[in-house]
């Protein structure tokens, strides 16, 4: 979703009179009211999925790896991300890890400080059908951020430590920090904004509910 709408003070009343305390607790943290947006737009998508499938009331407690799960639901996996004015929520069965970035530019420095040789073939390759490196580098780092989201190592797993590669005209993964061999990289765009959805299914919907 996009936040803009939640600048109108009476829809961010509205909204986060509905949030839960746990929620409330993490927007009134923030300081920066775009923060606070964010937060807010991060528990408008749980609090709209939790009812999609039926809970109406739920809490989020994080695990022994400290990624947050809905108590008492070791069924439901949920990962959330946000950039700009976009934040994302992904729900699955399984693990799931989710990553949005808007479009920016890569430096030399910063592309060398995430990706490696394997990668930057890629790119090269990726550039042949894309001629901005911006966008090719945004998608490529979505990618990682996507596995180290699913590993739950976050920022603690070394970027570098992901080797990327086409593979059937496909995004797959390598690393010798994680198995994710057998994960699915899922692409996707929104204006000027990337996103992968890393899963076990080979199929996402992309779902637009405000």
């Amino acid at each position: 979703m996009n936040i803009n709408s939640l600048q109108d003070p009476e829809q961010f009343d509205a909204w986060y009179r509905r949030m839960p305390d746990f929620r409330k607790e993490k927007i009134d943290a923030f300081k920066p009211h775009h923060s606070k947006l964010l937060s807010l737009g991060a528990g408008m998508l749980l609090e709209t999925a939790m009812k999609d499938i039926g809970i109406l009331s739920y809490e989020v407690m994080p695990d022994p790896d400290k990624k947050p799960r809905i108590k008492g639901h070791d069924n439901i996996f949920f990962n959330i991300s946000h950039s700009g004015d976009v934040v994302i929520l992904g729900i699955s069965d399984r693990e799931i890890g989710v990553d949005v970035e808007k479009i920016k530019h890569f430096k030399d420095t910063l592309v060398n400080y995430v990706f490696g040789e394997d990668d930057k073939f890629l790119a090269k390759e990726l550039m042949d059908s894309e001629a901005d490196p911006d966008k090719v580098y945004t998608r490529l780092w979505t990618v990682k951020e996507s596995i180290m989201k699913h590993s739950g190592k976050g920022i603690a797993m070394e970027p570098k430590s992901i080797s990327l590669r086409l593979e059937n005209d496909k995004i797959k993964a390598s690393s010798a920090e994680y198995d994710c061999e057998a994960l699915n990289l899922l692409p996707f765009e929104i204006t000027d904004y990337r996103i992968t959805v890393c899963s076990e299914y080979d199929k996402f919907t992309l779902l637009k509910p405000f």
